[in-house]
């Protein structure tokens, strides 16, 4: 059997460009067919485990505590790059310039 694979191999391996290719182009899509296939059905089972063992619990925080805490964290943030822009923009201005003339 690995004889006929191997002679197989060496036939592409010595046919034209075009038909190394076809044959690159082939068993890449269906390499790829396979691999997003069994993704597909990794995710699936996942999810199906994952949707029974939620259904079983309660829900510590809700929605709006959540989004309410994350933009709690996002102001905080943004207030605090725009205070230390305010803060450099003040400090170039009330710097002291010196000018030499020649």
């Amino acid at each position: 059997m690995f004889k006929k694979i191997k002679v197989f191999l060496e036939k592409i391996q010595n046919s034209d460009e075009k038909t190394k290719k076809r044959w690159l182009i082939g068993a890449s899509a269906v390499s790829m067919i396979l691999v997003v296939g069994l993704w597909f059905i990794y995710i699936n089972s996942t999810v199906k485990s994952l949707g029974e063992n939620i259904n079983n619990q309660k829900p510590t925080f809700g929605f709006w505590q959540i989004f309410k805490n994350g933009l709690v964290i996002v102001f905080n943030s943004i207030k605090g790059k725009v205070e230390n822009g305010i803060n450099v923009i003040v400090s170039e201005i009330t710097r002291s310039r010196t000018i030499t003339i020649e």
